[in-house]
């Protein structure tokens, strides 16, 4: 069934995730695939603890939005159909108007995935991937209100599971939990997916995803200051669309807008995602 998971593979070049929600699905075995990525964030409003307020207002007029762009460079390597290695580097920059400003080397993620189960080799099963990751962290400060991240070392683990129902139409979902030093409460992310191929080369994906840190320390709240912006208990939930087309057999793009759903806490309410992938395997 190599071949199967190999058309798979090639499927799913364009969707490639980063860091967090990762597929099940792994590299070719003994191949190199190469991502890069633009996102682009802004908001207008965000949660100072559970309350929405503009950024105007919580800036005190030094800044109207918040934004943020990302870019990216992912390589992936398949050792065998079981295991594949992968590592990101990204750069970011975070303007919050005249109130706060940054840029540097954003944090670093050195995975390794396993699979344990294969929906090809056991057929009516799904294929169940178990994933490690080290977040190395980057060159910028945290303790700010235009941090680019929590500045601490960490690691993650996660169970993903993912099932090709059709040709066309396949799901995944996944849970995971990261732990860092530095009081930086632990993280539980989720994500639960569904793609469909609706033409040739052409694919398109919906997702639901989120990310919540537990503690108890709201922005503004009893024990909070500047310098403990890192350890606050923050929660999003966002929908992701994405369009992706494979230009060949090995490479392909993909669009992706994602929008803020229910209520947040302690973070900025994005008004505008989007992002751009391209993929290359070799």
């Amino acid at each position: 069934m190599t071949h199967l998971r190999i058309a798979l593979a090639c499927a799913l070049l364009p969707l490639a995730a980063h860091a967090e929600n990762d597929s099940p699905w792994l590299p070719i075995p003994q191949q190199f695939s190469l991502t890069a990525s633009v996102v682009d964030q802004s908001a207008k409003d965000a949660y100072i603890g559970s309350t929405k307020l503009p950024i105007a207002t919580i800036t005190g007029g030094a800044a109207s939005k918040f934004t943020r762009t990302t870019t990216s460079l992912r390589v992936d390597y398949g050792f065998s159909d079981a295991l594949a290695l992968d590592a990101t580097l990204s750069y970011a920059r975070v303007k919050a108007g005249a109130a706060d400003s940054d840029s540097g080397l954003a944090d670093t993620v050195l995975g390794l995935r396993w699979r344990v189960l294969d929906e090809y080799e056991s057929p009516g099963r799904p294929t169940l991937t178990l994933r490690a990751a080290a977040i190395l962290k980057g060159d910028y400060e945290g303790a700010r209100l235009a941090a680019i991240g929590n500045n601490e070392n960490g690691i993650e683990v996660a169970a993903i599971l993912g099932k090709q129902l059709t040709p066309a139409w396949a799901l995944w979902g996944s849970v995971g939990v990261q732990d860092r030093s530095g009081g930086v409460p632990n993280a539980t992310i989720y994500e639960l997916g569904a793609r469909w191929r609706f033409a040739k080369g052409w694919n398109t994906t919906l997702a639901y995803s989120g990310k919540e840190y537990g503690g108890n320390l709201d922005i503004g709240g009893p024990g909070f200051s500047p310098d403990r912006f890192q350890q606050v208990r923050a929660e999003r939930q966002l929908v992701k669309l994405g369009v992706g087309y494979a230009l060949a057999a090995n490479h392909g793009v993909n669009l992706s807008l994602q929008s803020f759903v229910g209520d947040g806490r302690n973070t900025p309410r994005d008004n505008r995602i989007v992002g751009l992938t391209y993929t290359v395997g070799f």
